[in-house]
């Protein structure tokens, strides 16, 4: 078959098409094709386009609702098509949104609404998911206007929507393809249009990547912006980016007004760590009501700041201990109005590592410890500062002496991701052994290129026992597991062994009153990779008695994870996969053709989900939340017995959980009075002489007093 040389030019060259709005009649301008209401299907010119019914792809005709005005000066903006035609008007009153087919992939689009002659309109017009006009009622002064936004289609059709508008006038489009390669954001948390959203929310952007994560250096000063939409006042943000780097993430310094629509853009000022700078994206939202109800804690300036806190513990000696990015421990006394004073800078685990910054989050103070002689069990882990990190370089370690002068290697060779996924929180457990949360090295258990294409290790993604009673006389313990170490978690008598599996980035965990083990656990953004189930089956599973399911591996998953919360039990799986260990199956599966708890929808209906996975276990804390710090508040009150959680991103809070007679979680509750309104919180811990609590704010570089009323 002969296909003419025109033809494949035509078919390779970028897609550039300009769409003027009229009448039946009116000839369009050089350089335009005519759209004069028809009902989507194909034009001349080999173009696909026209009028659907607004929220399907039902063609509909919109004839008879084009004008042309005459006024004689631009003719783009001369015409127009009513996408809303109000009572009374000549023509078709069925809402309509316009598309065009086209190759998946970017595109710049410009497009103008308005009328030369008549300012009854309040106009909307949405390009793809995102926001280009919003509630804009023109005047004589401003009859038209004019957005520009680029996009990425991936269903085969630009869609322009002027859904919540009324009367919305389009006036003509252009459209450009665009060939460069670019990250691009995917989706935001709110979405676009959202309602309701918390006046202490934050905004969450779920990324598409091509060479890295978010360059962290990029995030500046108006490189993503809040403004109010009624008249453009900017709102004071911080802007920041997930461990990973897979999000960009905009949160409010101050709660915005109630009831109130606000836009989002992020600015191609923001790039990733090749350098390439981020498409624009914009979109809207409106905020809901205050929280309600009497607040059940003042916030209060604590008198502790100046540092990048990430934990917090109270010690036996009744002080208050924190720990930074740098390696830094803290100590501060707490005065009986709950302030802090009498700062001690602790530079123990510097010191042991010749001044360089060390990352500590994980605090617990030794059951042995007396108020003369603390002794706290420390995460001392390389500091992640936006170079990828070496591997295995992780540590537990033990501080003792005057004012934890000690510093005592207990494990060394725990695994390290490329950036903030490394050895998290401590706690001692009912049994007197030591639980930790060992994070993820990768986004979804396969190796990627945001995490420098590491993949899981014996030990990653879990939570581990180290029982101090099997440790060596000498010190430290080598559990490295691979690349040179032998360090086997399975043999008898081994100190550290894998408690559960498949927990892949929990920041803190909590031995609840009730018994149980809780671990707020955080999901990954879209655009991970997950295994493919090997055949034959390595040796690792008969180890486990695993036979199936067989699963085929996910590249770039289009679906983001929500956030959890885990009721830990021994030997169970909670859904990241580590082929070390034969877990293949990222979280639920997709087992049936209808939905299902935790379902990942890129896999084939019937893919069971793992067999070991405690899916009663399983709880949800919200999408883009970064449930980090947990508590179960102890003081006598309305809270007693209850999950307390910080949401370090979506939010910026402290949510609760009810717990249930058997360990079952509910009632997720955020936006309490009170509790709202922090900078990038990451833990919490409790003053049980009052009832007060502490909030270590990343963001804001302080611990805040949140004192009991």
């Amino acid at each position: 078959m002969h296909i003419p040389l025109l033809a494949v030019l035509i078919a390779l060259a970028p897609l550039d098409v300009k769409v003027n709005f009229s009448d039946q009649a009116t000839a369009p301008p050089t350089g335009y094709v005519r759209d004069f209401g028809e009902a989507y299907g194909p034009r001349s010119g080999g173009l696909t386009y026209g009028w659907v019914q607004e929220g399907t792809t039902t063609p509909l005709s919109l004839v008879g609702n084009g004008r042309n005005r005459a006024t004689g000066a631009d003719v783009r903006l001369d015409t127009l098509v009513h996408m809303q035609l109000p009572a009374g008007s000549a023509g078709v009153r069925t809402p309509g949104a316009w598309e065009l087919a086209v190759p998946a992939g970017a595109y710049r689009v410009t497009a103008a609404v308005g009328d030369p002659s008549h300012t009854d309109s309040r106009h909307w017009l949405d390009v793809e998911d995102q926001n280009g006009i919003a509630a804009f009622t023109p005047s004589t002064a401003e009859r038209h206007r004019t957005v520009t936004r680029t996009v990425t289609v991936t269903d085969g059709r630009l869609t322009l929507s002027a859904a919540g508008g009324v009367n919305t006038k389009l006036d003509y489009v252009d459209v450009t393809q665009l060939t460069t390669p670019a990250p691009s954001v995917r989706r935001t948390t709110p979405a676009n249009r959202a309602t309701g959203v918390p006046v202490t929310g934050a905004v969450v952007a779920d990324l598409r990547l091509i060479a890295g994560g978010v360059a962290i250096g990029s995030l500046t000063p108006g490189s993503a912006t809040i403004r109010r939409v009624s008249d453009g006042a900017a709102v004071p943000v911080e802007v920041a980016t997930s461990g990973g780097g897979d999000t960009i993430n905009v949160a409010p310094t101050t709660a915005l007004q109630p009831d109130t629509l606000y836009r989002l853009d992020i600015t191609s000022a923001i790039t990733d760590t090749s350098g390439a700078p981020f498409q624009p994206y914009s979109m809207v939202f409106t905020t809901g009501s205050p929280p309600g109800g009497e607040p059940a804690f003042d916030k209060v300036v604590s008198g502790a700041g100046g540092a990048p806190y990430t934990s917090v513990a109270k010690g036996p000696d009744g002080r208050l201990y924190a720990a930074t990015l740098t390696g830094q421990i803290r100590r501060y006394t707490i005065n009986a109005d709950g302030t802090l004073t009498g700062e001690l800078i602790i530079n123990t685990v510097r010191n042991e590592h010749g001044g360089a910054d060390r990352t500590v989050i994980g605090l617990a103070f030794d059951p042995a410890s007396t108020a003369a002689a603390p002794i706290l069990w420390i995460t001392d882990n390389q500091a992640y500062a936006g170079a990828d990190v070496p591997e295995w370089t992780s540590r537990i370690a033990r501080l003792s002496g005057p004012n934890l002068g000690t510093y005592t290697a207990v494990v060394t060779g725990l695994p390290r991701s490329a950036r903030d996924h490394e050895t998290n929180s401590l706690a001692f457990g009912p049994d007197g052994a030591l639980y930790l949360t060992q994070g993820s090295m990768n986004a979804m258990g396969a190796p990627d290129g945001a995490w420098a294409g590491r993949p899981e290790r014996l030990l990653s993604a879990a939570v581990l026992r180290l029982d101090p009673a099997r440790l060596p006389a000498t010190l430290p313990l080598d559990v490295r597991t691979e690349a040179g170490g032998g360090y086997d978690p399975y043999a008898a008598g081994a100190p550290l062994t894998l408690y559960a599996t498949g927990v892949r980035n929990a920041y803190d965990l909590v031995w609840h009153s009730n018994g149980h083990l809780y671990a707020p656990t955080n999901g990954s953004a879209a655009g991970g990779n997950t295994p493919a189930t090997p055949s034959p089956l390595p040796a690792s599973c008969a180890r486990r008695g695993y036979t199936g399911p067989q699963v085929p591996a996910i590249t770039g998953n289009p679906q983001d994870e929500t956030d959890y919360v885990f009721d830990v039990k021994p030997g169970r799986y909670y859904g990241h996969p580590v082929p070390a260990r034969c877990e293949w199956v990222l979280t639920g599966g997709n087992p049936t053709a209808a939905a299902d708890p935790f379902q990942v929808n890129a896999y084939p209906a019937g893919t069971l989900p793992d067999p070991n996975l405690d899916l009663a276990g399983i709880f949800d804390a919200g999408a883009h939340a970064s449930a980090d710090g947990v508590i179960e508040y102890r003081s006598a009150g309305p809270l007693q017995g209850k999950l307390m959680i910080v949401r370090y991103s979506t939010g910026q809070d402290i949510m609760t959980f009810d717990v249930g007679p058997g360990g079952a979680l509910s009632n997720r509750t955020t936006g309490i009075a009170g509790l709202t309104g922090f900078a990038q919180p990451l833990d919490l811990v409790e003053d049980r002489a009052n009832g007060n609590l502490y909030v270590t704010e990343l963001g804001g570089q302080r611990i805040t007093l949140l004192r009991r009323r």
